[in-house]
């Protein structure tokens, strides 16, 4: 069973990480475009967290079980607290982003994707640090 979420939790981060990466290189794309076709671009380019929010559920199905032999180590771990933490803040900023996401369909969608794309930055950010910490913690 542990290898089955092993792999689930690979696709999970593929998924999710992934999603960062992809936002992260279309903002650039949108820089060389005018405002009005990069919001247009944007909200169109939406879709792609659906990808993000299925590695993440992913992540966190196979994160529980694959975390449960860790659990009773865990005071004593202060570097897999911090990854824990970073975990949390990272669903923290994602339910920022969705809201955001929401409230730029309905309108004012310009407004509203400056502010994601701050919180898409550091989306990306914390991922990567909690992929560092979780090979140096689990190797």
């Amino acid at each position: 069973m542990r290898e089955l979420m092993l792999i689930l939790h690979f696709f999970g981060l593929t998924m999710g990480l992934g999603t960062s990466f992809a936002h992260a290189f279309l903002s650039i794309a949108t820089a060389k475009m005018s405002a009005d076709e990069a919001t247009k671009f944007r909200m169109h380019s939406m879709v792609l967290s659906r990808m993000g929010h299925i590695g993440l559920g992913l992540l966190i199905i196979s994160g529980l079980y694959l975390i449960t032999p860790y659990w009773a180590i865990l005071p004593s771990s202060p570097l897999l607290i911090l990854k824990l933490v970073l975990v949390v803040i990272l669903l923290v900023l994602l339910t920022l982003i969705s809201s955001l996401t929401k409230k730029a369909s309905k309108g004012d969608a310009a407004l509203h994707l400056q502010k994601m794309e701050k919180f898409g930055k550091m989306t990306l950010l914390f991922g990567l640090a909690i992929v560092i910490l979780a090979v140096y913690i689990f190797h």
